[in-house]
């Protein structure tokens, strides 16, 4: 492997590498903007200068490949290529490049969204100038709208292009390209074809100043007032990794979080936005039973007698089988304990499934992400921790003259067949344990409230096998309850069983030992990447 020295640093790295990545692989920072791990290397910002001793001039790092040398051609006769990106000529290179790109840049970081995380900012302040020498009036520019929520602040751009190579290389959709040249050079769209592609919204990720912006988020608040909290997305399959700012219980944006193994650098705009769908919905906060047609709050020790009454004592002559309805879209901690609940106490009475699964086309872009044609963000877990589940419930539930049911609800986009809606009128006792008024919530004779998707802790384990941390965005609503604790309290109660776990990670570790994919999985393990499923053990 070539031996490269940066600085005062020796680096061996594999051939080909560039300078620039060899750089921050060692946490060896070299300004730059218009690169980007995943996109074409074009060296236009001229931001990522260094010099290297043997070549007559400073070079791009950013497109200058390490090689193997010569044992003759080696610098003081043992480093494949020294590196300097701190002597005077590339610290006054990088004072020119910045002066240049701040000529029509105008001083409004106080009212720019992208203040306290922009690139030119942080770069003018350690690199650039203390003064400048412009005397001229700055070029000014109205804004834009892109489209897909996006706008534009032309004058704040300073061409980096990583936008446009992004709708070229990575959605494959084009809408973005360099119009006009020299100081009239501006990104621009076609009249009719605005930017409008389900990834749209990464363009305000990966601009590196806040030229591009979405309209979403203007103005709303200032990064450095919000608390960051690492999430998974819970809109399909895939589970994307993502950052979730907040502040107070209220979610202001939503962000792309990097996670090689899951989702790159990019999410889609579904899972971007979709922290709006829990704003409008009707919340179910509190025990609710359905009296004379009529919803009223009842207590939880309450709730949980009318459980005892209706599905804990067996009536002789009429039927005692009780339907257990898991979901894919809770953790698996709530599903392991569901399953534990309709094996350990209901036992033979049970009769467990699914409501049918929302399917939707599996979408996949040129740049290799895709967006999952399954909506549910925990099947593979929940076919990991729970029993055989019936995959015709539906004609399981008339077979049998099913008349109790326990449900776990999917959630807000769920929609009932007709079939689904006479099956569950003629029910003589619906528990639905959900966080909103659905239309499987509207037809129950019990609601027990638990958290919403962005109150939930646990784990998701994607459709490629990888389980990952689940944490809590914002505080539980009203009375709520975390899943898996309802669940646990109808077993004390319907059981008559003593279970007393205070976290949701004791579920996990009892996970651990029953069931062979969480072997040795906590969440300290999984930390923000994850982990893949414990092939070895799932198999014994």
């Amino acid at each position: 492997m070539p031996l490269l020295k940066i600085d005062d640093r020796e680096i061996e790295v594999a051939a080909g590498t560039t300078v620039l990545d060899a750089a921050l692989a060692n946490d060896i920072e070299i300004p730059h903007y218009c690169y980007h791990p995943v996109l074409e290397i074009v060296g236009s910002c001229r931001m990522c200068m260094v010099e290297i001793e043997g070549m007559p001039k400073l070079q791009v790092s950013c497109n200058t490949r390490i090689g193997n040398a010569l044992p003759d051609r080696k610098v003081d006769g043992m480093y494949d290529m020294v590196v300097s990106t701190k002597s005077d000529i590339v610290k006054r290179a990088r004072e020119n490049t910045l002066e240049f790109l701040l000529l029509n840049h105008p001083l409004d970081c106080p009212v720019c969204d992208q203040a306290g995380e922009c690139f030119l900012q942080d770069y003018s302040f350690r690199y650039g100038r203390a003064h400048s020498r412009f005397e001229d009036e700055k070029r000014v520019r109205p804004a834009e709208d892109l489209g897909a929520g996006v706008v534009i602040n032309q004058n704040r751009c300073i061409m980096c292009t990583r936008c446009v190579r992004f709708t070229r290389e990575i959605s494959g959709t084009g809408e973005l390209f360099v119009q006009q040249r020299g100081n009239s050079t501006k990104i621009s769209i076609l009249e009719d074809k605005p930017l409008d592609n389900l990834l749209a919204g990464n363009v305000t990720d990966i601009c590196p100043v806040g030229a591009l912006l979405s309209k979403d988020y203007i103005h709303r608040n200032r990064i450095w007032n919000l608390d960051r909290q690492p999430s998974v997305c819970q809109e399909c399959s895939v589970g994307c990794n993502v950052d979730i700012y907040h502040k107070n219980g209220k979610v202001f944006r939503t962000s792309a979080r990097e996670n090689l193994d899951v989702n790159g650098y990019f999410i889609c705009d579904t899972g971007r936005y979709s922290y709006h769908d829990y704003e409008a919905v009707e919340r179910v906060t509190s025990p609710m039973i359905r009296k004379d047609k009529k919803w009223q709050k009842i207590s939880w020790d309450g709730a949980f007698k009318e459980i005892f009454e209706k599905l804990g004592r067996k009536k002789e002559g009429d039927s005692n089988n009780v339907a257990g309805i898991f979901s894919p879209f809770h953790t698996s901690e709530a599903n392991f304990m569901f399953a534990r609940l309709m094996q350990n106490v209901f036992k033979e009475r049970a009769v467990i499934g699914t409501l049918p699964l929302p399917k939707e086309e599996e979408k996949k872009f040129p740049g290799g992400f895709r967006i999952s044609g399954d909506c549910s963000p925990n099947w593979r877990g929940l076919t990991e921790v729970s029993s055989y589940i019936y995959e015709d419930i539906f004609n399981e539930l008339k077979k049998q003259k099913i008349k109790l049911m326990y449900a776990l609800d999917d959630g807000v986009n769920r929609e009932l067949t007709q079939e689904w809606k006479d099956l569950l009128r003629n029910l003589d006792f619906l528990v639905v344990q959900t966080y909103a008024m659905t239309p499987l919530a509207e037809r129950a004779h019990l609601l027990l409230p638990g958290a919403a998707p962005l109150e939930r802790e646990g784990t998701l384990m994607n459709d490629s096998g990888r389980i990952q941390w689940l944490r809590p965005v914002i505080p539980l609503k009203g009375s709520s309850r975390p899943d898996w604790k309802i669940v646990m309290e109808v077993m004390n109660t319907v059981g008559k069983r003593e279970l007393d776990y205070s976290h949701v990670n004791e579920v996990l570790a009892e996970m651990n030992e029953r069931i062979p994919a969480y072997e040795g999985v906590t969440f300290f393990k999984l930390g923000e990447s994850g982990m893949s499923i414990n092939e070895e053990a799932r198999e014994s």
